[in-house]
């Protein structure tokens, strides 16, 4: 079974872009997140839908001019592993 993930809802998040990172504020943990490209970029292709690592890389592909020498699902995946340690993404059964 693939593992899905579901991003935060969008009314729990406040984003606030700086230079090189952007700044998440996650309201019921209370805390700000401090985070680098690409995790922002995953949270937003996420939507509101479950959707396992392949599916985000996809999304991020078709919206981003990404380097196709480079394995973008097992980033993804690093980079939900590391969200989801936050709060910021749940896991759930795909």
């Amino acid at each position: 079974m693939t593992q899905k993930y579901r991003a935060a809802p969008a009314e729990d998040l406040i984003w606030h872009d700086l230079d090189s990172m952007t700044l998440l504020f996650h309201r019921p943990s209370g805390i700000t997140h401090m985070l680098a490209d690409p995790a922002p970029a995953i949270v937003e292709v996420m939507g509101n839908v479950p959707l396992d690592a392949a599916e985000i890389a996809a999304r991020l592909s078709a919206q981003f001019d990404l380097d196709s020498g480079v394995d973008t699902e097992n980033i993804v995946l690093a980079r939900l592993d590391e969200l989801s340690a936050l709060g910021l993404v749940s896991k759930g059964a795909g």
